[in-house]
């Protein structure tokens, strides 16, 4: 499956999943991924939606289960662990 929308979550959707976000976008660059979106978002709000990959702290990974496609990061303000984790689920 092509990835071509991510939304980085968090508990209340403003602070860690907008800097998740922008540490997303940045790893993206730095890969040379292009043409994928990156949105940000509560958890809640995250799984009624049909985004291809959810990115989520290790403090949600229980709570991100029931989710298709997760990619859980130790912590988000590590642009290399990012970048390494978005290279295997992007099959790079």
């Amino acid at each position: 499956m092509a990835i071509k929308s991510i939304v980085c979550c968090c508990g209340m959707g403003m602070g860690t999943s907008l800097l998740a976000k922008m540490n997303i976008e940045k790893a993206l660059g730095n890969i040379g991924a292009k043409g994928i979106e990156v949105e940000h978002s509560t958890l809640t709000e995250a799984k009624g939606s049909h985004f291809d990959l959810f990115i989520v702290s290790k403090d949600l990974a229980d709570a991100a289960k029931t989710l298709p496609n997760v990619l859980i990061l130790n912590n988000i303000m590590d642009i290399k662990e990012a970048e390494t984790k978005l290279k295997a689920a992007l099959g790079m």
